[in-house]
């Protein structure tokens, strides 16, 4: 049993180790909030990164928040970006350019259970704030 939370415990802290580095601040307007937005990525072959990373994180938290408008906002170096974790999907995205909000995408059973072991290990080193 011990063996099985330390390991729950290791992949979950790569998951959320790995989920940091790839973290993009996000400033929306009209609510004014601010994002450390991530994207969970299709799969190891194909990355979301750069300016493609920034407008999927752009576009699904201005929809999700009910923003007028988002954008990358520039960090200084050395400095953190102040705002709440949020974790974005293809399907996320696609339903936020659809204008019938539904998607083609279907999530498969491996990324199904990665997504589940970052929840929880979120919910249990928040000491269960955010579950």
């Amino acid at each position: 049993m011990k063996r099985l939370l330390v390991l729950v415990a290791a992949v979950g802290a790569a998951v959320a180790v790995s989920a940091r580095a790839g973290e993009l601040c996000v400033a929306c307007e009209e609510p004014s909030a601010t994002y450390r937005c991530s994207i969970e990525q299709p799969s190891e072959k194909y990355q979301l990164k750069g300016e493609l990373a920034g407008e999927v994180c752009s576009k699904v938290l201005a929809k999700k928040g009910a923003h007028q408008k988002c954008h990358i906002a520039e960090v200084p170096e050395g400095a953190t970006c102040e705002g709440a974790e949020r974790v974005v999907t293809i399907t996320d995205y696609q339903r936020a350019v659809s204008d019938s909000g539904e998607s083609t995408y279907e999530v498969g059973a491996l990324e199904i259970a990665r997504r589940n072991v970052h929840d929880t290990w979120l919910c249990v080193t928040s000491i269960f704030k955010d579950c």
